[in-house]
């Protein structure tokens, strides 16, 4: 069982070091994306809750 663990890891390891990994460049670029794309998307939400909002409290009152 120990060995079958141990070529598990094995390769595992050399799989990982197959991975192209992302320059910290990309990750920041990728990040602030979305940041701003999650940033639209709660402005718009909250216009159409507060639309919606208001629309049925005008329709009910």
């Amino acid at each position: 069982m120990f060995e079958k663990v141990k070529i598990f890891l094995e390769e595992v390891k050399a799989e990982i070091k197959k991975v192209v990994w992302p320059k910290k460049r990309e990750i920041v670029t990728a990040t602030i994306a979305v940041i701003v794309f999650s940033f639209v998307v709660s402005v718009l939400l909250g216009l159409l809750d507060f639309i919606f909002s208001y629309g049925l409290e005008k329709l009910f009152k």
